[in-house]
């Protein structure tokens, strides 16, 4: 499935369109952009039109394109949205690299989250970055995700193996961040 679109300070999310395809394909071919993604081989562009449309078919997934000043700058969802246990994977990638460094994924993870607790009925939303992403690390831990563990040596990258590193936000957690308290003012 497709998410519908919401608005963050300094992007949008929308649903993929076709005319997406090439420039995802771009960015997959970057090696500086998937140095620390698990795809290491970019797809054609006839597998990644078929990746748009099987994500559109979908019902166990959620995706978003990421705009940024009127461009195309990243994709973001939930993937294997378990209904019955109410947790699913989330997953983003920021492949225009003239949008990295700005802040773009730890805001997007945020109103992603909220729209998981509000809208959907899950509990518990999980994710991950590779050893070293220190962009993905500080993002995730801004959102309100947790380390809970790592699968040691999971990835080898630049001549040395890496640590995928697993993180966590519950339903929970993310309420209580919502709470006005001495520190914090209502809705963050």
């Amino acid at each position: 499935m497709y998410g519908p679109v919401i608005e963050g300070s300094r992007f949008r999310l929308r649903p993929p369109r076709p005319e997406d395809a090439p420039l995802m394909l771009a960015w997959l071919e970057d090696v500086e952009v998937t140095a620390r993604l698990m795809v290491r081989f970019p797809p054609s562009l006839d597998e990644e039109e078929e990746w748009l449309r099987q994500r559109a078919r979908d019902r166990d997934a959620l995706t978003w394109a990421i705009e940024h000043e009127g461009r195309l700058v990243g994709v973001t969802g939930f993937d294997q949205i378990d209904w019955r246990n109410l947790h699913a994977t989330s997953g983003t990638v920021i492949g225009d690299k003239r949008a990295w460094g700005r802040g773009i994924a730890g805001e997007m993870m945020r109103l992603r989250a909220d729209f998981a607790f509000t809208e959907l009925p899950l509990r518990k939303l999980k994710s991950g970055y590779l050893e070293g992403n220190e962009a993905s690390r500080r993002a995730q831990l801004g959102a309100g995700y947790r380390e809970v563990g790592r699968l040691r040596r999971e990835v080898y990258r630049e001549g040395r193996w890496l640590d995928m590193v697993l993180t966590e936000l519950l339903r929970e957690e993310w309420e209580a961040s919502r709470r006005p308290g001495p520190d914090r003012p209502a809705g963050r």
